[in-house]
């Protein structure tokens, strides 16, 4: 029987994908790994996982231990810790070379950006990214947004001893299905943002493009590519044919600002409900700032071939409901 190691069970992603592994894969043992020790009970008993180990990413012996030990490793808990991903792919290379072992990495979308442009305007010839072009794929290093681990984990395929597959989500947001709080990607860099300036900012005009989804969308599709894992002896084509792009509608930084001000106002974050116009150069350091500065088009015809599907409520919607 296959055995699973799970990271970042305490994000958003991981709170809903442990509670979608329980229901869908309930004879598959799964291992999590966490800091805190304050939830074994619930993930025993709700959660239905075999074991628990605790500690940090920064442990890294005891990381690459845990990976040798199992068949899949699912990564969620991060995708920007180099270290990580190298720790788990040097576990399971310790393992037979002819032992069938699997690499599932959660990315995300931000290393599409197209930077040629940086004024936050829309242009219409900012590169379309599609996951089913392995020459886009191709494209991904160490440069780009979480570009490190990608390239890990790509360089790991390339050799042949790791089955890996890399889930590149776009901007997350939504509510955490555990115990523990945990707010997606887009709405963490908004609000730290937020708590900087003393206001919601979008750069230019705002008319730049990029893309967000409900976390809903995501562990449906995790079990789908963890489902063409395990029924493949051998994992069929490139590494570059095993990388998947989700997300959902294209929205405006300008719109997606505004939401955001009047969900942060009602919070009592920002003073006022208005988001602001301003240069890149006055929206700071950051994630956020490099995103709102240019577009993100891409399209997920590999991602939708093997089944994937946005029906969850919007990002404004999403907001609107909070206030």
């Amino acid at each position: 029987m296959s055995s699973i190691l799970l990271f970042g069970v305490t994000g958003l992603v991981g709170s809903h994908l442990v509670l979608a592994l329980k229901n869908e894969y309930p004879n598959i043992p799964v291992t999590v790994f966490l800091r805190n020790n304050s939830l074994d009970t619930y993930l025993y008993e709700t959660a239905g996982v075999k074991r628990i180990v605790h500690g940090t990413f920064d442990e890294k012996d005891k990381i690459a231990a845990l990976a040798k030990e199992h068949d899949i490793v699912i990564n969620v808990g991060s995708s920007w810790d180099v270290p990580l991903s190298e720790a788990i792919v040097e576990g399971l290379n310790r393992q037979p070379e002819e032992k069938k072992k699997t690499l599932i990495h959660m990315s995300g979308a931000g290393n599409f950006v197209d930077k040629r442009w940086t004024d936050g305007a829309f242009h219409e010839q900012a590169k379309i990214w599609n996951d089913k072009n392995p020459e886009d794929m191709k494209l991904i290093n160490p440069s780009m947004l979480n570009g490190g681990p990608d390239t890990v984990v790509l360089n790991a395929g390339k050799r042949g001893n790791i089955g890996t597959y890399i889930v590149f989500p776009s901007g997350i947001y939504g509510e955490a299905a555990g115990p523990i709080p945990a707010l997606g990607v887009v709405q963490l860099i908004y609000r730290e943002k937020a708590r900087e300036l003393g206001f919601v900012p979008y750069v230019g005009e705002g008319s730049a493009i990029f893309n967000c989804l409900h976390v809903n969308a995501i562990a449906p599709f995790m079990l789908k590519v963890l489902d063409l894992a395990l029924h493949e002896d051998t994992p069929q084509g490139s590494v570059y044919e095993r990388c998947f792009l989700i997300g959902g509608p294209e929205i405006a930084w300008k719109e997606a600002s505004e939401a955001f001000s009047k969900a942060l106002h009602a919070e009592g974050i920002v003073p006022s409900s208005q988001a602001r116009s301003v240069t890149l150069e006055e929206a700071g350091e950051g994630e956020l700032p490099m995103l709102m500065a240019s577009n993100v088009k891409f399209v997920s015809h590999r991602a939708e071939g093997l089944g994937y599907v946005h029906n969850e409520v919007g990002l404004v919607e999403f907001l609107s409901k909070l206030r």
